[in-house]
């Protein structure tokens, strides 16, 4: 997820193509061949987590309601105050961002911007890396804006285009997130086989038992489901513009539970060696339950896709 995230910069530069931003963010990172350039996402803030990614319910346009990072225009540049949440991924390490913004407060959260920032500048500060319970190979970290200078040119969406952006950015990211979990609901039942055929209880292994060779089954349905959701929402969307918000988040909620309940029937067949960390299916299940928080919390996104379903638009699925 972190090598994913650190491209966040020439991701976008590359949506809103023109020589400066090709010369600043894409060739550099392109280029870069040490890791010392490094992007991240900073969406989240501490009073916005799964609400700042949804633009279809109708808080995102009360203007009581704005993203705490606000910018401000001055002399062609853009002056940017605030702080962003400590789930930025990559936050501790990134020398750049893809920031999330409020521009206008009178549109509430969906009068918001875009911009792509220097995160090496003064002005810019962090808090220290969480230290979590799964994903911990992925830093994450607050980001603090005092004062610091986006260059005019480096604001690449402004209000009028943020929803649609916004939208673009949750289809995106639920879908890859589909994708990465389905493998790692792959690997819990990979390493739930292989322990089966080897673990000895009874006097033989525990392959032999009908209950095992039952749970077997069941993780193999699940993971073979995820993986053909997950697919057939990655194809569909990577041939419709913009993509469909609704496919990319059944992916996502579905893939990252289908992965944690893959991995918890894992731990379970591990018995007492499935919380040791002397084994590796107790990280996959850490790791499986984090991701029914990050990008969207799957309650919060399947309320959200539910409400823009019953829409006009959306009626036919």
């Amino acid at each position: 997820l972190s090598l994913v995230v650190s491209i966040f910069a020439a991701f976008y530069a590359c949506m809103v193509p023109n020589d400066h931003l090709v010369d600043k963010f894409i060739t550099p990172f392109v280029e870069c061949e040490d890791a010392s350039i490094m992007s991240c996402w900073s969406i989240t803030e501490p009073e916005h987590g799964s609400d700042i990614l949804m633009p279809g319910t109708p808080f995102f346009h009360d203007p009581k309601i704005t993203q705490q990072v606000k910018a401000k225009k001055k002399n062609g540049d853009w002056i940017i105050n605030g702080q962003k949440a400590a789930w930025v991924s990559n936050g501790p390490i990134a020398t750049n961002a893809a920031l999330f913004v409020n521009i206008d407060s009178a549109q509430g959260m969906n009068g918001g911007g875009i911009c792509l920032i220097d995160l090496t500048q003064p002005g810019v500060s962090r808090g220290k890396p969480l230290d979590k319970m799964g994903q911990r190979e992925l830093p994450q970290g607050e980001i603090f804006f005092d004062d610091a200078i986006c260059p005019g040119e480096d604001m690449i969406i402004d209000p009028q285009s943020y929803e649609m952006m916004t939208d673009i950015t949750l289809a995106t990211a639920n879908a890859c997130m589909g994708a990465f979990f389905t493998g790692v609901a792959q690997a819990a039942y990979d390493l739930a086989v292989q322990y089966c055929k080897e673990r000895v209880q009874g006097g033989k292994t525990i392959s032999n038992h009908q209950w095992v060779q039952k749970k077997i089954f069941d993780m193999f349905s699940k993971v073979q489901a995820a993986r053909q959701l997950s697919r057939a929402a990655m194809i569909y969307n990577m041939n419709t513009t913009p993509p469909a918000v609704p496919y990319s988040v059944a992916a996502k909620v579905f893939c990252t539970n289908a992965a944690f309940e893959v991995a918890s029937d894992a731990v379970q067949l591990f018995g007492g060696n499935g919380v040791s960390k002397e084994y590796p299916i107790e990280k996959l299940f850490r790791d499986a339950r984090a991701s029914m928080i990050e990008d969207g919390s799957n309650d919060s996104l399947a309320i959200g896709i539910g409400t823009a379903l019953l829409k006009e638009e959306y009626a036919n699925g």
